[in-house]
């Protein structure tokens, strides 16, 4: 399984909008929404500021992987968004996030979006890699960028 498997062009910002958590959380939302049709986004949304009510998926280093369930897919999605500048995201080591990875799995999903998070994290823990990340000119470089990291 390669996280490369579960990315598209669609998927993925340059530049994620929004000034708070849930404004962010509702843009990666929105470009889910380009590569799946959603019956209710507002109640992914909901599901995703549920979760970082518990904890913050914000786990430093500039990175946040917010995530959940939903019927509305059937199957695991990825969508990335870039901050150069960074945002705001209550991340524990209270520093701006740079790198947002939703995933969004279905309801009765086993372990494969535990899978695609462990896939992301590998990836994104080296500090080269998130500096190179921010480089990059388009989502396709961002996708044969992670290909060319995964072999």
């Amino acid at each position: 399984m390669k996280l490369s498997n579960y990315l598209s062009e669609a998927g993925i910002s340059l530049d994620i909008q929004g000034q708070s958590k849930s404004d962010i959380l509702s843009s990666l939302v929105g470009i889910l929404e380009q590569m799946v049709s959603l019956k209710n986004s507002a109640e992914i949304v909901k599901k995703l500021e549920e979760r970082e009510n518990l904890k913050t998926t914000g786990i430093g280093s500039g990175i946040a992987i917010p995530h959940c369930k939903s019927t509305d897919v059937d199957k695991v999605y990825v969508v990335i968004g870039f901050s150069k500048e960074g945002k705001e995201f209550q991340s524990l080591d209270e520093k701006p996030a740079h790198f947002f990875f939703l995933l969004v799995a279905p309801e009765k999903s086993g372990s494969e979006h535990l899978k695609a998070s462990a896939k992301i994290v590998r990836l994104i823990r080296d500090e080269e890699v998130r500096k190179d990340l921010l480089e990059l000119g388009s989502p396709q470089e961002v996708i044969e960028y992670i290909k060319l990291k995964e072999d």
